[in-house]
């Protein structure tokens, strides 16, 4: 049986294939790893080069600040973790122009307001799973752009995010930003 319940499993033969996963709340962190990793990542180094990510930028000593960036789908990506009041946040933005949404947490389960009739159906289909309390999606014309506070509770949380990121951006259809060009550490990203 398969990672997703389709085909045998040959170790992986997921790659690269998440949006093709209806729920990733459905799979440990370890197989959506797996998923979201790109069939064929670009040369480089360090495990986020599979996701086809690259530019680190920390901050100073005991400033959590990390960035990367990359394309992916055709539109490009960034995970950020850096600080926010008192805590610390991660935050994935999605390149995507999309309809004005919002999807908050209710415990265990995703809502979806103010959101197109895809977005919604798409989180109406999400098994409840732990790994989506605490985050917060938001799609306008800057992007798509998912929060959540860093914790040692789901610290893989920013690989649901990402999923959750790139699947409202298939089931909308959302066309690609141009470049966002600069610094992507300086990027400033939409509210």
């Amino acid at each position: 049986m398969s990672r997703f319940g389709r085909r045998p499993d040959d170790g992986h033969e997921w790659r690269g294939r998440s949006l093709e996963l209806p729920d990733a709340g459905a799979v440990t962190w370890k197989v959506l790893w797996d998923a979201v990793a790109l069939p064929d990542p670009p040369p480089g180094t360090g495990a986020m080069v599979a996701l086809g990510l690259d530019g680190i930028r920390v901050g100073l000593k005991g400033d959590p600040t990390s960035t990367y960036h990359g394309v992916r789908h055709g539109r490009w990506v960034q995970i950020r973790q850096s600080r926010a009041g008192r805590g610390t946040v991660m935050v994935v933005w999605v390149g995507a122009m999309a309809p004005s949404l919002a999807i908050t947490p209710d415990g265990d389960r995703l809502v979806a307001a103010n959101a197109p009739a895809a977005v919604s159906d798409l989180v109406a289909g999400l098994v409840p799973n732990r790994v989506w309390r605490d985050v917060e999606c938001r799609g306008g014309p800057g992007g798509i752009v998912t929060r959540r506070p860093v914790g040692s509770r789901f610290p893989q949380g920013w690989m649901y995010d990402l999923w959750l990121a790139e699947a409202v951006a298939g089931a909308v259809g959302a066309p690609p930003l141009g470049d966002a060009g600069g610094d992507p550490a300086t990027w400033q990203v939409p509210v």
